[in-house]
Parts: structure tokens; sequence; C-alpha cells
């Protein structure tokens, strides 16, 4: 593996030429329909299965290339144990999608220029390691990807992915045009590595990356009856992943707070005026809020509590309708209601525990 990605790196990325036996002819049409009426393939309105179980061995790297093609993205494959070849990729697809959960084993795939000439994506491509670990290599340089990461890259961008123990992940393709109206016109110029899991570095995932993930995993296993209305939700979740990630958002996050805890008192304090203070659009807000597993209203809610909490504790003989509108309630029944709802005990109960 790691002569593979010592050549990866080198000029003219000519993997194709040294590491991968091509097949004589692309696969024609002929094979794609033979392959959609095999037993080893079924499609039912947007969803398509494909197994290499009830395919001779000797043909199962041709179908399982003209699969990918077809499915979710052309692809160079070269098994890398003498083994035959076991594959297996569950699909949908929608107008702006494509989504897979594929396993398989120990392969190398590349995605070469022949291959990206005969069949372009105009997509950005989501992997997702569910299990084991992979490489990928481009022209920037290489990453291991371990479970519980997620790599994003331009599709059509030259690449050589590895899986030495067998393939275990998820993958989401997302249309061009798509994709740059939620990045704000930006594209993928490198690949971009984030955390949707678990991972063994203990760091913590990205709350948009892990609805992603969650969200394909919900949309591969669920009729088109019931996901018909998420149809939007990934575009939503994308348009978090990148453009509420990173350091400028986190500073955003804290700028939030601070407005926040500066406006208690308020009743009146809506997402519109926090939008204002921050400079920033009320989707703007709520997205930075939905990046960070909250959303601005439940987020001032907790604040206005713990201050509650803490004022009923501090300051004994202070009434609770004073404390109510110091915390930015309208009033005290409101207060009383919410605290219980929220602490489990009245305002009063919450002072005889200090006592």
């Amino acid at each position: 593996m790691s002569r593979v990605l010592a050549k990866t790196s080198g000029s003219g990325f000519c993997l194709a030429e040294k590491f991968f036996r091509r097949l004589s002819q692309n696969v024609g049409r002929a094979s794609e329909v033979a392959m959609r009426n095999s037993t080893s393939s079924a499609m039912q309105d947007n969803f398509k299965s494909f197994s290499t179980k009830n395919i001779p061995h000797h043909e199962r790297l041709e179908y399982w290339e003209a699969h990918n093609a077809e499915a979710l993205i052309g692809l160079d494959i070269r098994p890398l144990h003498a083994q035959a070849l076991v594959a297996q990729q569950h699909n949908r697809e929608s107008p702006t999608t494509r989504l897979a959960k594929v396993r398989g084993s120990s392969q190398l795939i590349e995605r070469s220029p022949e291959m990206i000439r005969k069949h372009p994506t105009e997509s950005v491509a989501l992997f997702f390691c569910t299990q084991g670990d992979s490489f990928y290599s481009d022209e920037n340089g290489s990453h291991i990807l371990q479970a519980g990461q997620m790599l994003a890259c331009d599709a059509d961008t030259t690449f050589v992915r590895g899986f030495g123990v067998g393939v275990s992940e998820m993958v989401m393709t997302v249309h061009m045009d798509a994709f740059l109206k939620i990045s704000g016109g930006k594209s993928l110029k490198q690949a971009e590595k984030f955390i949707f899991g678990h991972a063994t570095d203990h760091r913590p995932p990205s709350a948009a990356a892990r609805q992603i993930a969650q969200w394909v995993d919900q949309a591969l296993a669920v009729s088109d009856q019931e996901c018909i209305n998420t149809t939007d939700t990934h575009l939503t979740l994308l348009e978090m992943l990148f453009q509420s990630s990173g350091n400028d958002s986190g500073q955003l996050y804290e700028q939030a707070q601070h407005f926040m805890n500066r406006h208690l008192e308020d009743p009146d304090f809506r997402r519109a005026d926090i939008a204002n203070l921050l400079h920033m659009s009320e989707r703007q807000v709520a997205r930075l809020f939905a990046a960070n597993d909250t959303s601005f209203s439940r987020e001032l809610l907790s604040k206005r509590i713990r201050a509650a909490e803490h004022l009923l504790t501090t300051e004994l003989h202070t009434p609770i309708a004073d404390i109510a509108g110091r915390c930015g309630f309208g009033s005290t029944a409101h207060f009383s209601r919410t605290f219980r709802e929220m602490v489990g005990y009245s305002p009063s109960e919450a002072r005889i525990h200090i006592s």
C-alpha cells in the first residue's frame, strides 16, 4: 500500500498503467441490460441493488465496474487478492444526489482521466467510512480514512482509493450545480475530511456531518413515500457543513452566546435581532446553531432557565416574579411552567431544596 501511495504523488498520475488490469472493451449496452435483468441486480422506483453473488467469478469485475458507472461513479477496479471479487451495493437516486451503501472485498479503485471522460459525474462525492480504514490519494496529497470519518472531493478529479481489508462505506454524490449554490459558489479544490462518528483520536464529530450520515443511512432504508418530505434535508445539512465549519463558525457562535447573555432580560429578543447583531441572515443564524446541535430558541430558553435557577438559589428573598422578569419571561405563570418542565420541579421547590 505504501508503494501505491508513493506512486500517486508522482507526476502524470500513471497508476492506471502500472497497477490496474484493464478490460478489453468498455461494458456495452448489452451488458448493462443483462445486468439489470440478472437475479443479482434489482431495481424499484429510484432504488437499485446489486450483488456479485450469482455472477460467475470471471465476470464479476466487469459487472461491478458497469454497475458503479451507471449507478454511482465510473471507476477502474482491481481486486487486491487472488480470491474472487465479492461486492454488493444498494443505491438510491434523486435529481440532485446519488446515494449508496457499499460492501465488498479488498480492492484498489481509480478515477482515471479516461474514466472521467467516459463517465463524467459533474458532482461532489462524500465517502463515509463505516468500518475498517482506507486511503485516498490525488495530486494534492494522501489521506487515511478511518471509521467515523468522511472525505469530500470533486468526483471528476483523478484519484486512487485502496481498501486493504474490504470496503464498508456509504457514498453520497451531489450535483455540482446544487453544491455550488449551497457552498456560496466555492468549489472543492482539494479533498476535505470531516468526522461524523466516533473517531479513534477522540475528536468530536461535526454535527452537520453526523446528521448527513444519518440522513443517507435512513434514505437508503425507507420507502419512497416515507422519505418524500425530506427531499431538501440533505441540501440544508450540506449547507451547514460547508458554510458553517471552521474557526470563523466557532467565533460567530461565541459572539452569538455573548449577545444572548446580554439580552436575557429582553422578552422580545428574537432570532432576527441576533442576526442583525452578527450581520447575518436569519437562515445563516439557524444553520450556525444547528451546526452546534441546538437552535436559537432552545439555547436562549436554556440560558434563561439556568440564570433563573442561579438567582433562585443565591437571592433567596427576591420575589419569583422579579426573577422571572430579569430572565426574560413575560409572566410568572409562563416562567413557573417552563421551569418545571425543564428542571423537574417548581421555582419555589428550588428554594426549598437549597434550604
